[in-house]
């Protein structure tokens, strides 16, 4: 294999930009190489989740057809997830639900994170409800966080059921309720 080794590279039409290895740079433009989006996983849920509380089990890599996950920064232990790097984290939290039998219903989904591995403080809160037998819907939240210290900071993710009879939705061949986490930069 050959080397090139020059102090500066000009483009020779500035509207083109320059190619290198598949990254088009314009303009003076470097975008962020290092550090940048470096893991993307997601995680499902398997079962219907009925009761209030941390959603403890039931949590599945998505192994249907094509589904993968980029890098393995994440796992998880009876609904806790901990981090193996630090970095900031993009984290979605996304559920179908539903009401069955009719009347007044109310429910929540949220994300509840740590930076001491014990104390968990809600960062992200849907709320979802109806009144019809088998209203139904998509709700989802989301946030980023900074993990500083992978022994203390964790996520976990809470289903309330504050009214009636809600349920969130589960799949072990799609993803219905899911989580996704995406590593964005080094912290």
């Amino acid at each position: 294999m050959s080397q090139v080794n020059v102090d500066t590279i000009n483009e020779y039409n500035s509207a083109a930009g320059v190619t290198i290895d598949g990254l088009l740079i314009k303009d003076g433009a470097i975008p962020s190489i290092s550090g940048g989006l470096s893991s993307a996983q997601q995680f499902r849920l398997t079962a219907n989740v009925t009761s209030t509380g941390d959603i403890t089990a039931n949590w599945e890599v998505p192994d249907t057809e094509n589904q993968g996950n980029m890098g393995s920064l994440v796992s998880e232990s009876s609904g806790i997830f901990t981090f193996s790097e630090t970095g900031f984290y993009f984290i979605s939290f996304g559920a179908v639900h539903d009401v069955n039998p009719a009347g007044d219903a109310t429910a929540e989904i949220s994300i509840h994170l740590t930076n001491d591995n014990s104390t968990y403080t809600a960062s992200a809160i849907g709320t979802f409800g109806g009144s019809q037998v088998r209203d139904a819907g998509f709700g989802n939240v989301s946030t980023i966080i900074d993990v500083t210290n992978t022994t203390n900071d964790k996520v976990k993710f809470n289903f309330i059921e504050y009214t009636g009879n809600t349920r969130i939705i589960g799949s072990t061949t799609a993803n219905k309720t899911c989580v996704t986490f995406m590593k964005l930069g080094d912290t």
